[in-house]
């Protein structure tokens, strides 16, 4: 395929994965931002501000130098957060998706810092969860501190709860990246709920080691 054929399916493929996620609950209005690398380029195609995950078509979305950040495709303007997107790409060569959105109970968690454990088998849909999900530092939205704050806090995880603020995965495909945010906050809620009952345990480290070289073996970013 030529990268003019890899970059239409990518947004053909970005523009279904906002869709589905605005349905599952977890963005609203026109916040969230995802992305996704273009294989073999330094580039990367991205949400552009202002545009709602349930109304993304392929044509909104625009190419951006994942170095100098420059729009070199769309008229539209760059997500604010386009800082740590192109900075998680220059971090870790292997993902190929970002996601960013902003879930109630991450958020609820996030706020009050507690750390999102991986309690339930909702982890064996995204195994690399197992490693942790980062607490980044708080920053303002749109800042290059923000940025380096979350890329810091990702250094070795693909998940990170930004306090205040939402949820940023990654993973090797964009598709990878929404499944790792459905299943953050998926366990976010689980953890809210028992923490009404009673407190949080994680599932027991032999299993969670097990499950982490599970994704390497399935070829998830790890």
């Amino acid at each position: 395929m030529s990268t003019e054929e890899i970059e239409a399916e990518l947004r053909e493929r970005l523009a279904k994965v906002g869709r589905r996620m605005f349905q599952e609950g977890l963005t609203h209005g026109a916040s969230g931002n995802i992305s996704a690398r273009v294989p073999g380029t330094n580039t990367c195609i991205i949400k552009p501000s202002g545009y709602s995950f349930a109304e993304l078509e392929p044509k909104h979305f625009i190419v951006v130098d994942i170095s100098s950040r420059q729009v070199l495709k769309g008229t539209e303007k760059p997500s604010i957060e386009t800082p740590f997107h192109t900075k998680l790409y220059r971090q870790w060569p292997g993902a190929g998706g970002v996601v960013h959105v902003h879930p109630r109970y991450s958020i609820i968690l996030s706020i009050v810092g507690k750390e999102v454990y991986p309690m339930g088998i909702e982890i064996f849909e995204a195994p690399a969860l197992a490693k942790g999900i980062a607490m980044s530092k708080f920053a303002a939205p749109g800042t290059e501190e923000l940025a380096d704050n979350l890329v810091e806090s990702m250094k070795d995880k693909v998940a990170a709860l930004m306090p205040h603020h939402g949820i940023t995965t990654i993973g090797k495909t964009i598709e990878e990246a929404a499944v790792n945010a459905r299943v953050v906050e998926q366990s976010a809620q689980l953890q809210y709920e028992v923490m009404l009952v009673g407190e949080p345990r994680p599932l027991p480290e032999p299993l969670l080691y097990e499950l982490v070289e599970r994704a390497r073996k399935r070829g998830f970013l790890v």
